[in-house]
């Protein structure tokens, strides 16, 4: 870097962010440090959204990755505009959080936490009957509530920008200028402005932009039955899917979580249609006396008077009344022209977090699957001392092979920045990078890769399997109790059910 960092932009005030600013504050290093967060509170993901939240408006530019696209910005700053119909309805922006009612972590409270931000000493109940109460797991108002006390109680609020979209984000020269957009109140007109800064640090995540499987005939189904077709980013709740027809796509936490709780009030069963065993809870959240386990979906009828699935194993399911995606989420960056993106990853990027051609740009949270907030933590710090000029990175022929490694190693798409499961290796990695500050040095310091962690994320996996298994087999004796009651036998044993569906995977 030619210059001195004096001035930081950090994009997002959800948990990324949040230890953002505070890794940069600790260093004493920075003139000005903004945020900017286009939600009207802190929180990201984990914001909850009680009004049901708008059908998908446009599957196919969703699949094709052209949902997310850059808007009109005006030619004069500052200015106001009248908000335009493109940023209110037909240009969906996908702003609203995937959190759901029951929606707890699924990671223990003692490697979710950051090193010395820990959650407050409560433990909430679990409204969905996935894990026992006395677990160390917490609702999602209760971690937005603790992102938003980070901003808090450092005060740090005066220099986060709410409701206030980066809607461009250029470099010029040795500075980076921001085009910002923020909706007035009332929401009939928008205030823009620019800003400049000297380095920016992207930290709004990769969880907006909702991912479909590319299903045969599924636009096309799209159109003939509105509102058929959701994603676990819209789910609010099991009480719309009362007695109704449901197919499930997806094996990880939302997929199954959907599942598991749409079973106890859908048209039995609901059906889970999934590529395989998930790798650590295999199929045991699908045992259930309300759930079929199916096979990955070949295609989708295309008839205006059809609402058929067919799937891989030759069976189909007619008149499905929803089909759920919980199939995870794609990056999305319109507002950074300068960075590409291609199946599903940021392209030139070194150890997930510094764009090779300019770490002046660093990335934190553009990650998945490895103690989500303890890894953004790791990754704050090293951009926090990089940009406060105490560390240097490698030169720019050993992040590419960074890059290249990985990829033989990793494979493209979401195995490429999936830390799971190498994560002493990363945590690593970034602890050396970032260096110890030494005494009397300003800065955050990092932990060693403690062993304790993973044993505390199996000890995780192993009570919701057991879980799993204890609703499921109240279930099943329920179940059998109404089955008696009404005079019914099942035909075959429910074990050789299940023994044929696992064969067709």
């Amino acid at each position: 870097m030619a210059l001195p960092i004096k001035r930081v932009a950090v994009i997002g005030a959800g948990p990324a962010g949040a230890i953002t600013i505070d890794a940069l504050t600790e260093e004493k290093k920075f003139d000005v440090i903004r945020v900017f967060e286009r939600r009207e509170k802190a929180g990201g993901i984990w914001i909850r959204d009680e009004k049901e939240q708008p059908k998908i408006p446009n599957l196919r530019a969703l699949i094709e990755h052209r949902a997310d696209l850059p808007i009109p910005i005006p030619t004069q700053f500052p200015t106001i505009t009248s908000q335009e119909p493109e940023i209110n309805g037909k240009e969906h922006r996908y702003t609203y959080t995937p959190v759901y009612p029951g929606m707890i972590s699924n990671i223990d409270e003692r490697i979710m936490a950051y090193s010395k931000e820990p959650f407050p000493t409560n433990i909430d109940a679990d409204s969905n009957g996935v894990i026992d109460p006395r677990a160390p797991f917490r609702q999602s108002e209760g971690i937005r509530e603790w992102v938003e006390s980070l901003f808090n109680r450092k005060g740090y609020l005066h220099q986060v920008e709410y409701n206030t979209s980066v809607e461009k984000a250029e470099k010029k020269g040795s500075e980076w200028i921001l085009t910002l957009r923020k909706s007035l109140p009332g929401g009939i007109h928008n205030y823009w402005w620019q800003e400049t800064f000297d380095a920016l640090v992207v930290a709004s995540g990769h969880y907006s932009i909702p991912r479909f499987s590319e299903v045969p005939g599924l636009v096309e189904f799209v159109e003939n039955h509105p509102g058929v077709v959701e994603h676990s980013k819209t789910y609010r709740g099991p009480e719309k899917y009362r007695g109704k027809r449901v197919v499930t796509i997806g094996a990880s936490v939302s997929g199954t979580d959907i599942t598991r709780q749409i079973a106890t009030v859908a048209k039995s069963p609901v059906y889970g249609s999934i590529r395989g065993p998930h790798r650590v809870y295999g199929i045991v959240p699908f045992e259930h006396p309300h759930i079929a386990l199916k096979p990955t979906i070949s295609r989708v009828s295309t008839s205006k008077n059809r609402r058929t699935v067919y799937f891989s194993d030759g069976t189909k399911l007619d008149d499905v009344d929803y089909i759920i995606f919980g199939t995870g989420f794609d990056f999305s960056l319109p507002f950074l022209p300068s960075v590409k993106i291609e199946n599903r990853r940021i392209l030139g990027i070194y150890q997930h977090v510094f764009m090779q051609d300019d770490p002046t740009l660093a990335f934190v949270g553009a990650v998945s699957a490895g103690f989500t907030f303890l890894v953004f933590e790791w990754q704050a710090v090293v951009v926090a001392r990089f940009l406060a000029g105490r560390i240097i990175l490698p030169p720019k022929s050993a992040q590419k092979k960074w890059e290249e490694d990985r990829l033989a190693v990793r494979g493209d798409g979401q195995p490429f920045f999936k830390i799971a499961p190498d994560f002493e290796a990363y945590f690593e990695a970034l602890r050396q990078l970032a260096g110890d500050p030494g005494p009397g040095v300003p800065g955050r310091r990092l932990l060693k890769w403690d062993p304790a962690w993973l044993q505390i994320a199996e000890q995780t996996m192993k009570l919701r399997i057991e879980n799993w298994k204890r609703t499921s087999a109240v279930a099943e004796a329920q179940f059998v109790e109404g089955q008696t009651a009404n005079g019914q036998q099942q035909k075959e044993p429910r074990d050789t059910r299940r023994t044929e569906r696992l064969a067709r995977l």
